[in-house]
């Protein structure tokens, strides 16, 4: 059957066409074109067999309702691949094989049972594919729809429709973020992560009446040392525009799991320990009595306030930073190592269990000579004058 009758044929019945697509069949163009003209046929899947340079081939991945094959492997970048009767990937064969058979008996399912809603499941990259695939599995035996179900476009503002589409009705959103920052479009020096991260935070804040969750996913066992991924954590950490009703947690994948189903079974969800300060104050002298005046002054907010100087270990430190809502940084004299440590703490905490992000990150120094400028793009506030002498507007409620 040639490709204008198969695409036909697929877009007129019930039939399903598999393409089964590895590196080397794009030598043969005639294979290519027929493949590209079934792209938008509704039940077209391509088997991805191994990994494709679909960047510099210019193929229409995203087009397609895609099933890996293979995986990347996040801590070296070894690609693994899924293969019967592999004794180390035999059953990541058979998820994939089952993962196809539930795409197709849903679609000639005679019950038609209705979703329980729509999750925006975030597209990540492919050292994360597999955590991704897990969750959407997940997700879809709790008998929800997961968006997006194919690769986003490579091109900037297709991408974007797709991505407002997608959200449009959904209950929940969740985030999974990578261990590198990877540019995903040619013509624009952002993630493709970033970017769906920035227009669903435009979707909650455009209609707060949707009450819609979303979660900022790290797993665990990531440490990020990618500057450029660190600056999007803090910036999300920072930004009160990408707070609103969202969750940043570094937990495993089945602590993901339990969360989210208490979120979509209704339950309130409050992660954190008693006795943990709303405000923290990191300071690099031990002035009990200028600390102390922030602390009572804050104290008939209802806001609990502590402060770094005595008898704190750096593990309560950083868990202090971790679940407080704003973070004063009081610094007094030059010590270029003390400051740079602190800074990164900031982010560095929000990598403990989970937290909200941030409301305010503010900087008090003493006087304007100390050299600050490397780090102030990570403030929202910063005040030249001392600790004693500040006034500060931090009645921030507590969500």
């Amino acid at each position: 059957m040639d490709a204008t009758l198969l695409e036909k044929n697929s877009l007129t019945t019930d039939s399903f066409v598999l393409i089964f697509l590895s590196e080397q069949d794009f030598d043969d163009k005639q294979f290519v074109s027929e493949s590209i003209a079934l792209a938008d046929a509704p039940s077209t899947l391509l088997i991805n067999i191994n990994p494709l340079k679909t960047l510099e081939r210019g193929f229409p991945l995203h087009k397609y309702k895609l099933f890996r094959f293979w995986e990347e492997i996040k801590e070296t970048g070894e690609v693994r691949l899924f293969r019967r009767n592999s004794s180390e990937n035999n059953a990541h064969y058979w998820e994939r094989i089952t993962d196809i058979t539930i795409a197709i008996a849903e679609k000639y399912s005679t019950s038609k049972e209705l979703k329980k809603g729509k999750i925006f499941l975030a597209q990540t990259d492919n050292s994360q594919a597999s955590d991704r695939d897990n969750l959407s599995r997940d997700l879809t035996e709790m008998e929800y729809e997961v968006l997006p179900d194919r690769l986003l476009s490579l091109d900037f503002n297709e991408c974007t429709e797709q991505v407002e589409q997608y959200l449009t009705g959904c209950c929940l959103i969740i985030h999974p973020i990578s261990l590198v920052y990877s540019k995903y479009f040619s013509d624009k020096q952002i993630s493709l992560i970033e970017h769906q991260c920035t227009l669903s935070s435009k979707f909650i804040t455009s209609d707060k009446h949707l009450n819609i969750k979303r979660i900022i996913w790290i797993p665990s066992d990531f440490e990020i040392s990618d500057e450029e991924n660190q600056i999007f954590v803090e910036k999300i950490q920072r930004d009160l525009d990408q707070s609103n009703n969202t969750m940043v947690l570094k937990v495993t994948l089945e602590e993901l799991k339990k969360i989210y189903r208490k979120i979509l079974s209704g339950e309130e969800v409050s992660i954190g320990e008693n006795n943990l300060p709303d405000i923290y104050v990191v300071a690099d002298n031990d002035d009990k009595k200028i600390n102390e005046k922030l602390v009572s002054s804050e104290s008939g907010s209802g806001m609990a306030v502590k402060t770094n100087y005595k008898g704190i270990t750096y593990n309560q430190h950083l868990k202090y930073l971790a679940n407080s809502q704003v973070v004063v940084i009081n610094y007094t004299s030059e010590n270029e190592p003390w400051f740079t440590m602190k800074v990164n703490d900031i982010f560095k905490s929000k990598g403990m269990n989970s937290s909200k992000p941030f409301k305010k990150v503010i900087l008090v120094k003493e006087n304007k000579d100390l050299n600050t400028s490397a780090f102030e793009s990570r403030f929202s506030e910063i005040h030249i004058c001392s600790l004693e002498e500040l006034k500060l507007n931090l009645a921030v409620k507590n969500n």
